[in-house]
């Protein structure tokens, strides 16, 4: 294999990952739930209407935003708590770089977008900005890029999920704002892009609504969704569009409540980077969770989202959301699916050609797999999008070997080849597996694509609190290699992927990274790694191959099948020098272990045995023997563990089959019902006896 054209590729798949028609996607439901018929016959419809606490916190954050983002304090999304408590007053600084971002059309211009779209809502009833700020803001508006089908060169990502919803969003709204106007750059007036972004807005909320995202759990991406829903169930002057919106947004409250642990996002993440999960996990969402759930503490003073939330005139998170929360803050077990895979394209009737279909491939960071790279291209070809954002970046020489293959068998060759890349990246279906105790949480992606190599995930965690907790990764660079100055794959996020098989308090990780020709050297650093900041737990033992820590009431322990040692750099790193290596991962706590030192002794007496082929034989001091092969099922006790695929919600609270279109969550008697296939969002409760 000519390794060039390999590097042109995965030169391609490493920047893909990296960017800050219906086609029959919402035909048929394979299941109608209607909880409100089927469970609960006398159950009556009421409204759905702000808690008591949602209004609190709403306050407390929309006061605190706005204090903090006055003149020469504060980013742009703080603004918009300044407009909606009346201020005349801003930081025109971070204005004029807003302003001269989006002139220039740089990277996350369409974050910024939303936030001046909101401020000219919210400032139709506050007429709070004086008339030169405003008069910038809608210049600025009016002169943007709304999409890759308007002219003009630009640096701006519009491939991933979190992108899309925001431009689609952006240009709805903004048209809707200047419905006569003509919009400089495009040459249309806002009807026309009101016409234009209807269609895209409607097949993303109602991909999200009945799939999930793509972005799965983003600790950094739900809050760059956040706001476009927001802006969407706040202001679109489509009530359907409205209604979707706000559903998506109690979707991704509910996918919150039962994967988050002591306010923390502690599970798989679809994208993540390392800042968030290095010195202490510093979530974006944090204060979305808050503010919606009353999960967690208020963290920030000008978050993206919280903004948003706490400035929205339309959307609350219906309190059965919040009731829920609470409930889970203890105990809970909880499986959920998201996201679709490539070769189910027609099940769903997405092709692989139409620049409409490419745009969702690419909201998945699947751009360069098999299937889809002849559409890539094609797209690149039809927009000139070949010194936009990403593709600008790639160096001429790895260019024009892409170029050359376009439209030849051999492009499709070449990606077939380095599937474990091009395939590798793509977020495609995953099955999340989460146990919470009130002294722990396990969670993770079930066997999610073993052997592959991926950017931006994060696979599993477990989780005693914000300083101390636990994962493994396996490097996925490219040494030292320098190829335009990229950086392919982080030590902490991406890279190799694991075969992560997960049940109740026990987790065991096998990495085994599938060769992939002609790269070899270039991208097997050949060694795993464990995060295990052994200093920020209050006791630590280290025995044989075991490593165990203690926070409060909570246990960890984490065993390595090859012998592992410490970094001379980090106290956290703990490292095993081979290419396959199996991680096991056991967590207790005082209620259920009793003391630390009984916790330990009974892990010093478990026995572990791996065979040369991968299988694993662990017995549990908990569970009992644990036995996981390199294929197939993983066993507890002689009884086979669900790995998954998934229903889209499985816990206590909902049961929806994958693909289906209504989720019914039912909690303390009341049932919220959200049907994307009629665009309904109801809430039901017990009928009340007359005179009770």
């Amino acid at each position: 294999m000519n390794t060039n054209w390999a590097l042109a590729i995965v030169a391609t798949t490493a920047l893909l990952s990296g960017c800050g028609s219906d086609k029959g996607i919402i035909d048929g439901k394979d299941i109608v739930q209607d909880a409100a018929r089927d469970a609960a016959p006398e159950a009556v419809e009421k409204q759905i209407l702000p808690t008591a606490g949602f209004l609190a916190r709403q306050a407390e954050y929309l006061a605190v935003c706005s204090e903090h983002s006055g003149p020469g304090e504060g980013g742009i999304h703080g603004q918009v708590c300044r407009v909606a408590t009346g201020q005349t007053m801003y930081n025109e600084e971070a204005l004029e770089a807003t302003f001269q971002k989006m002139a220039n059309r740089e990277d996350t211009s369409d974050f910024h977008l939303a936030s001046l779209v909101r401020m000219l809502y919210l400032d139709r009833d506050k007429a709070a900005l004086p008339d030169d700020i405003k008069q910038k803001v809608v210049n600025t508006v009016l002169g943007f890029k709304y999409w890759l089908d308007e002219p003009g060169k630009d640096k701006m990502c519009y491939w991933t999920e979190n992108h899309q919803g925001l431009y689609h969003s952006g240009e709805l709204l903004a048209g809707q704002l200047f419905l006569d106007k003509v919009f400089p750059n495009s040459g249309m007036t806002g009807a026309q892009h009101v016409e234009h972004a209807t269609p895209m807005v409607v097949r993303w909320l109602d991909m999200r609504g009945r799939f999930g995202f793509s972005e799965w759990h983003s600790n950094v991406y739900f809050n760059e969704d956040m706001p476009a829903l927001l802006n969407l169930a706040d202001f679109a002057g489509d009530e359907e569009i409205r209604t979707k919106a706000a559903m998506v947004l109690d979707v991704m409250a509910f996918d919150m409540l039962n994967n988050c642990y002591k306010g923390l996002f502690a599970t798989a993440h679809g994208r993540t980077y390392d800042g968030k999960l290095l010195e202490k996990l510093k979530d974006s969402t944090t204060d979305a969770l808050w503010l919606m759930t009353g999960l967690g503490e208020r963290s920030s003073t000008g978050n993206f989202t919280a903004a948003f939330l706490a400035t929205s005139p339309r959307y609350v998170t219906p309190g059965i959301l919040e009731n829920a929360a609470a409930a889970a803050r203890k105990n809970h077990e909880h499986r959920q699916r998201d996201g679709i895979d490539v070769a189910d394209g027609s099940k769903w009737g997405i092709g692989y050609t139409d620049v409409d279909d490419v745009v969702i491939w690419a909201g998945m960071a699947a751009l360069v797999a098999p299937d889809v790279i002849d559409g890539t291209m094609s797209m690149l070809d039809d927009f000139d999008l070949w010194d936009g954002f990403l593709f600008g970046d790639i160096p001429d020489e790895f260019k024009g070997l892409l170029k050359g293959m376009t439209g030849t068998p051999q492009l499709r060759e070449f990606a077939e080849t380095l599937e474990p890349l091009s395939r590798g990246m793509a977020l495609e279906s995953m099955s999340t597996y989460t146990f919470r105790t009130p002294d722990y949480q396990l969670s993770g992606a079930q066997d999610y694509k073993p052997g592959m190599w991926g950017t931006q995930t994060h696979i599993w965690q477990a989780t005693l609190d914000r300083d101390a907790y636990v994962f493994t990764t396996y490097p996925g660079g490219f040494g030292d290699l320098d190829v335009g100055g990229l950086d392919f794959a982080g030590q902490w996020v991406g890279g190799w992927l694991p075969r992560a098989t997960l049940y109740r308090n026990v987790a065991v990780i096998r990495y085994d990274p599938i060769p992939v020709e002609g790269l070899g050297d270039l991208i097997d650093q050949d060694h795993s790694h464990a995060f295990f900041p052994k200093g920020r737990f209050d006791d630590f033992v280290q025995q044989g191959r075991w490593v165990m820590g203690r926070k409060g009431d909570g246990y960890v322990a984490l065993y390595s099948e090859n012998e592992p040692h410490w970094s001379d750099d980090v106290e956290y790193e703990l490292i095993a020098d081979t290419h396959e290596n199996t991680w096991i991962v056991e967590m207790g706590s005082k209620s259920g272990n009793g003391s630390f030192d009984t916790f330990v002794k009974g892990i010093k007496e478990s026995t572990v045995d791996i065979d040369e082929k991968g299988n694993v034989s662990y017995e549990s001091p908990s569970l009992g023997k644990v036995e996981v092969a390199a294929e197939g099922p993983m066993k507890v006790a002689g009884k086979a563990v669900d790995l998954g695929p998934y229903p889209r919600w499985d816990n206590a609270w909902a049961h929806q089959e994958f693909g289906t279109d209504v989720t019914v969550i039912q909690y303390g008697g009341e049932t919220l019902e959200l049907d994307f296939d009629k665009g309904t969002r109801r809430l039901f409760a017990p009928a009340t006896p007359e005179g009770q």
